[in-house]
């Protein structure tokens, strides 16, 4: 992992490096609530074979210094200045999660430079019942253990789950609460329709914390998206179908670029 200093604070990433000379399109990827880059571990390498891939750990997650923030449009600022002291070009947004809430805030505040978003098991509203809340503050590990069930399908193997709940108890409550209390204030619902730039949005079939009705909502309000639904896959469909979910982002990527090429052959 390499850092950058973002508003006084280390911030930790990881970029590939095999393409970055080559001005390969960059795919930014944004964890959601607790998250870290390992949530990302399926995609590394995959795209790291064919484009610049940058993973970047929110504040007080993973290696990254600070609290964290209790508001999605916070920490949409500080993507934001992690883009242009890094100085990337050709940016692909993808956002799981509370990730995909600052993908979408990002899409609507400053599209500029932005070539395309993928927005993962995530809606335009993301409400919290109160028990995690509370939970979150009263029975840390309990409740850890009740998210990561439920952000699993029932397909997934017993191991992966453990793995899940042993990396989401790395998170410090008072972080893993802010992200929930950003998650349960944001609501985009009226504004989504807004997002002019090209969309992919993914979601698995079995997916209990954004079902697919949020993923749905996104495609209807975001003109010309498209939508995935990728069978058998619970929330964390990054992990459960990573060769599917890789693909579909690659496809996406690829396709948005020979339109832009052919675009400015017509020219």
């Amino acid at each position: 992992m390499s850092f950058i200093r973002i508003g006084g604070k280390q911030i930790s990433y990881w970029i590939g490096r095999k393409n970055r000379a080559n001005k390969k399109e960059t795919i930014l990827f944004i964890h959601g609530a607790g998250g870290s880059q390992f949530v990302w571990s399926c995609q590394k390498n995959f795209f790291e074979k064919e484009f610049s891939p940058v993973l970047i750990e929110l504040p007080g997650h993973g290696g990254s210094e600070g609290d964290g923030e209790d508001e999605v449009a916070k920490y949409a600022g500080i993507v934001n200045a992690f883009l242009g002291a890094m100085d990337l070009e050709r940016i692909f947004l993808v956002g799981h999660s509370m990730g995909g809430a600052i993908v979408q805030t990002m899409a609507l505040t400053r599209p500029e430079g932005i070539e395309g978003i993928i927005l993962a098991g995530t809606g335009a509203r993301l409400r919290v019942l109160p028990m995690i809340l509370d939970g979150i503050r009263n029975r840390f590990e309990e409740t850890i253990r009740g998210i990561t069930r439920f952000a699993y399908s029932g397909k997934a193997p017993p191991e992966v789950i453990e793995r899940g709940i042993l990396e989401l108890m790395k998170c410090r409550p008072e972080v893993l609460y802010g992200d929930f209390r950003a998650c349960d204030q944001f609501d985009l619902s009226n504004e989504v329709r807004r997002i002019e730039l090209p969309a992919l949005i993914i979601c698995g079939s079995e997916d209990e914390l954004t079902p697919v009705k949020y993923s749905q909502y996104l495609q209807g309000q975001i003109k010309g998206s498209r939508l995935e639904i990728l069978p058998g896959a619970g929330h964390m469909v990054m992990m459960e179908s990573p060769e599917a979910f890789n693909e579909r982002i690659r496809e996406f990527i690829v396709e948005i670029g020979y339109r832009a090429s052919k675009a400015q052959g017509v020219k």
